[in-house]
């Protein structure tokens, strides 16, 4: 045991600073990359202490949104409303604010979003390491190909890119990748080691990622309540082996992880109104064969349909209703929300989908046309992006779009893991089984949120999460597929040995018993 805890974590550190590299390859290379804002950084900016410059806003030829990205940010006066904000809008806030006291503690007033990129690196290349670590396999060629197929997957250019910006969504995937690591950590500790001791500060860890992830972006909230139930189901298997003190930790925790989303939707009331117009407006009435008979079905003012198929961000003068005005205010939003949206859906479950149809047709991309570099660069917006983006190319070119596919996909790697939890049942595989499972569910909850929550507004980069987790299951079933082979393999080579000395044996065995070779006799 001790062996094989000493080859893994050897193997995690290397196959982090693997990571490492390519990140730095990826990000740090000249010219850096990054991607453009389209309207999403105020939002973190006005809770994070940071605003643009004001050389950039008194440039005549500054560009801020779409085309061009803008790396460098002035760092403003720290307020205590704005810390109290923090947790209700994004946890990026907290890492941001780090930072920004590192810098001016070192008298610099300016934010790089290269910095924040520099923590992204580290903490995901540290999750890889940790999972790699703790993963309970020996053979050479095994973890060789879960580190190859990791760093191909989940390294890749069009992931890493979004780190260098203000984007939610490197936040949402790499404090997955923290919890996963917790989790691994965790069963390792608990089931593997069978350290009691090691327990308590696990669980903190999986605690701690929760409350970032959920943090991370709005849509991470969909995961609430699976991450909820992992997190409780942990702490009720350990409630005999920690002390009265670390239970009440753990109850402070839990009340945080209850309250803490709550918090942060409230927060962000009005980013979730405008996701409701985009849903109404721009999903269940754009395409529709009647847009007055489904305002009608969702007890709405049909002469809203006028605005059918526009999103919540046109400039005023193109409303009938628009979306920022009271008289929307008092026919819409006071009489609509997510649960009546879930309800017409249901109802209709034809348009549910066609919906689902437009979304798997956006599924597998996490590139984006928004700009990659600055105008200092370029003056023509640049929004290609090559570097090490191999497996994102293959999946968006190869990996076909079709929802009977993809539930295909997860019914057969819940086959393969309900034979695979009964051919070797054990609490580590039912904790790694709860671990996968709960992967799944996140990303089956992000798939039909887009047409539901924003209709066919941004559809792939609100995937994006899902993405992710559709590479987990992917990397998982590789893996699962080389370790079969890879054992078959041994075992056929056993089984070759094996046949090979029992045929050496009966020879020598004919041997001993007298009996001579016709040569031998001859002679005789």
């Amino acid at each position: 045991m001790s062996s094989l805890r000493n080859v893994n974590v050897r193997f995690g550190v290397i196959a982090g600073l693997m990571g490492l590299l390519i990140m730095a390859g990826v990000l740090y290379q000249q010219p850096r990359p990054g991607v453009a804002d389209q309207g999403d950084f105020d939002r973190v900016m006005n809770v994070s202490g940071l605003r643009v410059s004001a050389d950039d806003i008194n440039n005549p030829e500054f560009v801020r949104f779409l085309k061009y990205t803008v790396t460098d940010y002035e760092i403003v006066a720290d307020q205590g409303a704005s810390i109290l904000q923090r947790p209700a809008v994004t946890s990026m806030a907290y890492i941001i604010r780090a930072i920004n006291q590192v810098c001016l503690l070192l008298g610099k007033d300016t934010f790089k979003t290269d910095y924040l990129a520099a923590y992204y690196a580290i903490a995901y290349t540290f999750a890889l390491g940790v999972i790699l670590a703790c993963l309970p396999v020996l053979s050479l060629i095994k973890r060789s190909a879960i580190a190859a197929l990791s760093l191909l997957v989940f390294f890749d250019g069009n992931y890493l890119v979004w780190m260098n910006s203000l984007y939610g969504e490197p936040m949402m995937i790499t404090s997955l990748a923290l919890f996963i690591a917790a989790w691994m950590y965790y069963i390792r500790r608990r089931h593997t080691l069978q350290s009691p001791a090691g327990v308590f500060p696990a669980i903190i860890f999986i605690f701690a990622a929760a409350l970032l992830l959920l943090g991370s972006k709005l849509q991470a909230l969909s995961a609430w309540p699976v991450i909820l139930i992992m997190v409780l189901t942990i702490c009720w298997e350990n409630h005999r082996l920690l002390s009265r003190r670390q239970l009440g930790v753990l109850a402070l925790l839990g009340l945080l992880l209850i309250v803490y989303p709550l918090g942060y939707a409230r927060g962000n009331k009005e980013m979730g109104r405008y996701t409701i117009y985009n849903s109404v407006f721009f999903g269940i009435l754009k395409d529709s064969p009647d847009p007055v008979q489904d305002l009608l079905d969702m007890g709405l003012n049909p002469d809203m349909a006028a605005d059918a198929g526009k999103h919540a961000f046109l400039p005023q003068e193109e409303y009938k209703y628009a979306p920022a005005s009271q008289l929307i205010q008092d026919e819409f939003y006071s009489k609509t929300n997510n649960a009546d949206l879930v309800r017409f859906y249901i109802t209709h479950p034809q348009r549910l989908m066609s919906g689902l149809e437009y979304t798997v047709s956006q599924a597998f991309t996490t590139s984006t046309e928004l700009g990659k570099y600055t105008r200092q660069y370029s003056e023509t917006p640049v929004s290609d992006f090559n570097r090490f983006t191999l497996w994102s190319r293959l999946r968006e070119k190869y990996v076909p779009r079709q929802l009977w596919l993809l539930v295909c996909f997860y019914l057969l790697i819940m086959l393969i893991g309900a034979l695979e939890y009964r051919r070797q049942n054990s609490a580590a595989i039912r904790s790694a089984v709860m671990l996968l499972t709960g992967i799944m569910i996140i990303g089956w909850l992000q798939f039909p949120m887009p047409v539901v929550g924003n209709g066919q507004a941004d559809t792939a980069k609100q995937l994006f999460l899902f993405n992710f987790t559709f590479d987990i299951m992917a990397v998982v079933s590789a893996a699962w597929a080389i370790s079969r082979i890879v054992d078959n393999g041994y075992a056929a080579q056993a089984r070759f040995h094996g046949a090979m000395r029992r045929d050496l044996d009966n020879q020598q065995g004919w041997h001993g018993r007298g009996i001579v070779e016709p040569a031998e006799e001859k002679r005789r």
